[in-house]
């Protein structure tokens, strides 16, 4: 039996070493607010390679005395997850086991227990902990986020303390509290600079440009490019290596298809190598694509069952029809009452995260998932 090459490509979690494709001019910009503590949001469309791009740019960092804490908080639901994902990020930094359990130690309401552990593969100690049961009010986690916080500067200096998915910290319903105290430990930790990632543009951009907000002009805002055509380039080198030829206006038309989302154009080119195809073109993009899509079409189905008759028209309309959705004519095609109701859609849409605004402008909205517009558009034709 022949042994099957390795795939050239690979999607769903965040690539490094030869799956990943170096932004070297965008790395050195975003160095530079960071080295000179000014804090950072990289702002951008989700599976857009904002992780792994901050993942490898932490990585080199490190390499140059610059360590580095990250914490993905996409799944938080209170303040209680958030303080288990600070303590996790803390506990598995390689080289930090003594100074984090001293810190650990001296935080007096954390009262965790401490047990130390051996890997069996490398042979190297690390430790493990568990909260004391009886913390379990909000005023005792509070006071240990706070706590956990100020305990930073006890560790290395010029650390970087980066956050995944940052808005998520919106959603837990304190009255702001967590984004007022991440910006007072933000000016008083002097040595740490701070980087966060956010997917949904309205709610970052009045995060940070809305005077009533505590992170109000306090970092500065750096919208995630999309890859020009070098990213073309790399993905046809990637076929190549594996003995497949490709045609580059197939993969210019794929990345239009999906957006320009690299986690999308990934999956599609991951799935032409294993379908054993030798030449790929728009036509193979295209057939590669309809499997994608109709993989997930169960999910998309079920998500549309759980939307009422006018958010479902609205995203119809959003996939169908792109820009200047408010036309009145378009509003009677897709059975929508009123410019009133449309807005009102889109705004519940966006609270649910399936919709987002595209720049300033009424009228145009872009999906947070191009591969469910995709499946709208093929699937109400």
């Amino acid at each position: 039996m022949n042994k099957l090459p390795v795939n050239p490509f690979k999607f769903g979690d965040p690539v490094d070493g030869d799956y990943y494709l170096p932004r070297p001019d965008l790395e050195n910009f975003v160095s530079q607010f960071l080295i000179n503590r000014i804090h950072v949001v990289l702002i951008g469309p989700r599976r857009f390679g904002k992780t792994s791009f901050l993942l490898n740019l932490l990585k080199k960092l490190n390499k140059s005395s610059n360590s580095y804490i990250f914490i993905d908080i996409f799944n938080i639901t209170s303040h209680k997850d958030f303080l288990h994902q600070m303590l996790r990020a803390l506990k598995n930094r390689e080289g930090w086991a003594d100074s984090v359990k001293s810190t650990f130690k001296a935080i007096t309401n954390l009262r965790p227990k401490i047990s130390t552990q051996i890997d069996l593969n490398t042979g190297t100690p690390s430790f493990d902990f568990t909260l004391d049961s009886v913390i379990s009010s909000e005023k005792d986690i509070k006071e240990i986020i706070q706590d956990v916080l100020s305990s930073l500067s006890k560790l290395e200096k010029g650390l970087i303390f980066a956050i995944d998915e940052f808005q998520k910290i919106t959603e837990i319903d304190d009255g702001g509290w967590l984004e007022a105290t991440l910006r007072t430990h933000m000016q008083q930790l002097r040595n740490i600079s701070f980087i966060f990632t956010g997917s949904r543009r309205s709610v970052i951009y009045d995060m940070l440009n809305n005077p009533s907000r505590p992170l109000y002009k306090f970092c500065q805002s750096i919208e995630f490019p999309s890859f020009g055509d070098e990213f073309t380039d790399w993905v046809l080198k990637r076929f190549m290596n594996v003995g497949i030829t490709c045609e580059r206006d197939a993969i210019q038309h794929l990345r239009k298809l999906v957006q320009d989302t690299p986690n999308y154009v990934q999956m599609v080119c991951f799935h032409l190598v294993a379908l054993g195809k030798n030449k790929i073109t728009i036509e193979e993009i295209n057939n590669a694509l309809k499997i994608v899509v109709q993989q997930n079409a169960y999910a998309y189905q079920t998500l549309l069952s759980t939307l009422t008759p006018t958010q479902q028209r609205t995203l119809r309309l959003a996939a169908k029809e792109g820009k200047q959705i408010f036309a009145k004519e378009l509003l009677s095609k897709y059975e929508i009452t009123s410019g009133a109701a449309l807005s009102s859609a889109i705004k519940s849409l966006k609270d649910k995260e399936i919709l987002d605004e595209e720049g300033a402008g009424r009228g145009t909205v872009i999906f947070d998932d191009p591969l469910f517009a995709i499946w709208l558009r093929t699937s109400f034709e």
